[in-house]
């Protein structure tokens, strides 16, 4: 693949690139004219800029109908704009989320582009009293991202170039030890003009035909910090379809967890059923039965030592379909979570994600200074049904290829905050070292790399 594409000329990226300076030189000069007695926002609006700039390159395409290398460079800027006033906030946000060097063969989608357009636009209440004196939470209405929980199945995306969003009604009621939260919303589709190599905003919009709602309870178990999260997911695809074309699939689930500490041990135990009905294998048959299920462990222990060692056992596992053809759908749905934290890179990486995968894995991670850490992480990928097909990467082999060893991957990361926390540069490399599923289907080995820097004000 060719370095730099035909679509790809030097003065937009050079534009960019001098914004991107403007924006280090003012994150550094805006506490200065602070200090100095400059111009200040007014007490009742607060505005907030990020910029996210990462180079990467990957040696060894692992998905089907691609070979060779590839290489990208994303960029992302979000601005925001907070406005209190008595009795309600309105918050609006921004976001401008493009790929460059990419060429005809780059896995480009929306993961990965969506030109300048409104990423949050939404004005919340806030709740006191509602149950009791003690009570305190918001109700947010109009268009907003969200995090929740593990951020497994709900989440704002952070590596990720692109991210998600949701149109409809958010609350949230905490008392003490305890917080309820509950969503109805329509995600937003992320569209973008033309071909993605172009970079063409195009307004995004709320789906009209899916819905996504939830509710989620956490209570504090003990001093120890022992935390339990139940919650309950939906999503409810093709309203404006035959019955029989519909996805309508509900997941209940619970998170059990402890966070680290030093001299001490953690864990982390989430596990999610889901259930409901999936789409016909063709027009005339009835709905299929959905059913699948999905399954973390993390346990492990910190190191009272210098660099901090923790060091920390997972074990994933997300169900696949074992007949395809079949009645039944057992393939898990993920929602809306990130895979980064569990599976990951994402961006041109992007190998795994909850479905039809067992992984079990060791981790490692290390803190040399206050403002730097890092992390080694090995695991053992392998399908969890063959025949399901490794369809993260669109591979589909209905029946199986007798192989479900995907392979082992070795990930490292290293990040350094800088300027309490204005700008961070992080660099990682994955090897995906090719198992006997990949020899099949004629793939190698597999090296990613990335270097990005994040700036905020």
């Amino acid at each position: 693949m060719p370095l730099i594409s035909n679509r790809f000329t030097v003065r937009p990226f050079l534009h960019y690139l001098s914004l991107y300076g403007m924006g280090c030189f003012v994150c550094f000069v805006t506490p200065a004219m602070a200090q100095d007695g400059g111009q200040r926002l007014p007490d009742w609006l607060s505005l907030s800029f990020e910029q996210q700039s990462r180079i990467q390159a990957l040696d060894g395409q692992f998905r089907a109908g691609i070979d060779g290398d590839d290489q990208a460079f994303e960029w992302r800027n979000t601005l925001r704009a907070d406005a209190n006033f008595e009795g309600f906030t309105v918050q609006a946000e921004l976001a401008d989320m493009r790929t460059y060097f990419g060429d005809e063969d780059t896995p480009l989608d929306s993961f990965t582009t969506n030109a300048l357009d409104i990423l949050q636009l939404n004005v919340s209440f806030p709740l006191a009293g509602v149950l009791s004196p003690e009570d305190s939470g918001f109700v947010k209405i109009g268009r907003f991202t969200m995090d929740q929980g593990s951020r497994r199945f709900v989440a704002r995306n952070r590596f990720r170039n692109t991210q998600n969003a949701f149109g409809g009604v958010h609350a949230r009621l905490e008392n003490g030890n305890t917080s309820v939260e509950m969503f109805y919303t329509y995600p937003t589709i992320r569209r973008s003009s033309g071909d993605l190599l172009d970079n063409d905003p195009k307004m995004d919009k709320e789906s009209s035909d899916k819905i996504f709602w939830g509710a989620i309870l956490e209570t504090r178990l003990s001093a120890q910090e022992d935390i339990l999260e139940t919650y309950v997911l939906g999503l409810d695809e093709h309203r404006d379809r035959p019955s029989n074309q519909r996805f309508d699939v509900i997941g209940t689930g619970f998170r059990l967890y402890r966070s680290p500490a030093p001299a001490s041990w953690h864990y982390e135990a989430e596990a999610m059923y889901q259930f409901g009905d999936a789409p016909a294998l063709d027009v005339a048959s009835a709905a299929r039965d959905h059913s699948a299920r999905y399954f973390h462990l993390n346990f492990g222990y910190s190191f009272d030592a210098a660099w901090q060692p923790r060091l920390s056992f997972l074990y994933h596992y997300a169900s696949g379909d074992e007949d395809p053809l079949d009645n039944d759908s057992n393939a898990l749905d993920h929602f809306y979570g990130v895979p980064r934290p569990d599976f990951g890179p994402t961006g041109l990486h992007r190998a795994f994600q909850r479905e039809n995968i067992d992984s079990p894995g060791l981790m490692l991670n290390l803190q040399p200074a206050s403002d730097v850490d890092a992390y080694v992480r090995v695991q053992n990928y392998s399908l969890a049904e063959e025949a399901t097909g490794w369809r993260t990467t669109r591979y589909r082999h209905p029946g199986g290829l007798g192989e479900d060893h995907l392979g082992t991957q070795l990930e490292t990361r290293l990040r350094w905050h800088l300027f309490d926390n204005m700008l961070t540069i992080d660099g990682g490399y994955t090897w995906l070292s090719a198992g006997s599923y990949m020899d099949r289907v004629d793939k190698g080995d597999s090296h990613y790399f990335y270097l990005q820097t994040i700036v905020r004000l």
